[in-house]
């Protein structure tokens, strides 16, 4: 513990003549100033970009848990929950998302056209999870074209 004081107070003492030096010293202290306000005000600066970032995506989450809430209760046009989809796929499958056809009918689903069955277990979560759907289905020719195969 003593040897730590010693330590300290060598350091106290050598950091004390780099500043207190007759001839260099008023330069080094305003260096010294000046790097330190720079720092503050990047400090400033940072936390107040962090602040915001913060605030925004806690709005987000709020908007988002409000949508949530309110999913059972909301009605959706078709047209609409069409479009979602359809952009929804596009952001998933980013290949060929026009191989197949998406109908809504009143919050229900259907797929047609040909669907590998990794794929429409990959997209019937996703679609499932949207707000306004209610049930996610594959046309029935598919459902019988697998079936026999099987």
């Amino acid at each position: 513990m003593k040897f730590l004081r010693s330590i300290s107070f060598l350091g106290l003492g050598a950091i004390s003549m780099y500043l207190l030096d007759p001839r260099l010293g008023p330069r080094r202290r305003s260096v010294l100033k000046d790097r330190l306000v720079s720092a503050f005000r990047n400090l400033k600066r940072q936390s107040g970009k962090y602040g915001r970032d913060l605030t925004y995506r806690s709005r987000g989450l709020f908007h988002k848990i409000g949508d949530r809430i309110q999913t059972g209760r909301q009605n959706i046009p078709d047209s609409t929950l069409e479009a979602r989809i359809r952009s929804k796929i596009g952001r998933q499958l980013r290949n060929h998302p026009h191989s197949f056809e998406v109908i809504v009918d009143r919050g229900n689903v259907l797929l047609e056209g040909t669907i590998s069955d990794a794929l429409y277990q990959r997209l019937n979560p996703v679609i499932r999870r949207m707000p306004g759907v209610h049930s996610v289905k594959r046309s029935t020719q598919q459902q019988a074209m697998k079936d026999r195969a099987a």
